[in-house]
């Protein structure tokens, strides 16, 4: 790759880590996709130069791949993305990527648990030692709040407001917004502070801290990978399915809202999503749950 396309690339990730305030798991995809596609033009080739033609011919390439129709827009949403900063900061002279059409994705109804599954789940871990307390914390939190792994990573301290049971987080394209929290997690949530204290992480800023092996000092926050896991090592003792995950317990928060008489607008709030079309997904479960009522009910069901 020449050094001005190599340049260009860097930049667009820094503007979407910093800027955009992407997780480093979807800027390791944008940067993935773009590098296959920097693979399959000419290495000679500056951005601003190639034609149209040369995107198309990677997507149908991509297209005989076999390639499932979400991962095929994932990498064409990349490359329009990657066009569109080119473009807003003059560094192509036009946008060619604006003519590109994504496949159509087929809805697939979001994973989620039950709410005795939940109950079992909250019931994890037993003890008050300071991991044990951090994992009952953060499993209260994603349930309580639907906040994604990204935004509970970076929940800061001073974020938190334990009168009001708040906790202003900053998710996707830098938007801030209040989650609310009841009694349960507050109850955690100052066991845990205690406890965090006595480890002797208050000189982090960051409410889940990661722990440096070398001098054995606290910096930065905790990372997605490890909650990841922490969560699925809970998942796995009240559930076979292995599609559950962290955003699974997002899912959980969204459809027990709606199940119990929530309005979709304020479900759209509480979730952080830019639009309703994001939260009208969970619109699905409901209805399939009421089908499901009524061919087990109704005498003409059947």
């Amino acid at each position: 790759m020449i050094d001005i396309n190599k340049k260009h690339l860097q930049d667009f990730l820094i503007f979407l880590e910093i800027e955009r305030n992407y997780s480093p798991e979807t800027i390791r995809a944008y940067r993935s996709d773009l590098l296959q596609f920097f693979e399959h033009i000419s290495p000679k080739i500056a951005i601003k130069n190639v034609k149209i033609d040369e995107i198309q011919n990677f997507i149908q390439i991509l297209s005989r791949k076999n390639l499932s129709s979400r991962s095929l827009s994932r990498k064409i949403a990349s490359l329009k993305s990657f066009y569109n900063y080119l473009f807003t900061f003059k560094l192509v002279d036009v946008n060619i990527s604006s003519s590109l059409k994504s496949p159509k994705l087929s809805k697939s109804l979001p994973n989620f648990l039950s709410k005795d599954e939940i109950s079992k789940l909250l019931d994890y871990p037993i003890g008050s030692t300071f991991k044990e307390l951090r994992d009952k914390l953060i499993l209260e939190l994603f349930y309580a709040t639907g906040i994604r792994i990204s935004e509970l990573v970076k929940i800061e301290i001073n974020h938190i407001n334990l009168d009001s049971r708040t906790i202003k987080i900053k998710g996707k394209g830098n938007k801030e917004r209040l989650v609310i929290f009841g009694k349960t997690v507050l109850s955690i949530l100052n066991n845990y502070l205690v406890e965090r204290n006595q480890q002797k992480q208050n000189q982090s800023s960051y409410l889940f801290t990661k722990l440096k092996n070398i001098n054995k000092s606290f910096d930065g926050h905790i990372h997605t990978r490890t909650v990841y896991g922490i969560v699925k090592k809970y998942i796995k003792k009240i559930s076979s399915n292995e599609e559950l995950s962290p955003h699974s317990l997002r899912h959980s928060f969204a459809t027990h809202l709606l199940d119990n008489g929530a309005d979709l607008v304020s479900v759209k709030d509480l979730l952080g999503h830019s639009s309703l079309s994001s939260t009208q997904v969970y619109t699905h479960i409901q209805i399939k749950k009421l089908k499901n009522i009524f061919s087990k009910s109704h005498p003409h069901a059947k």
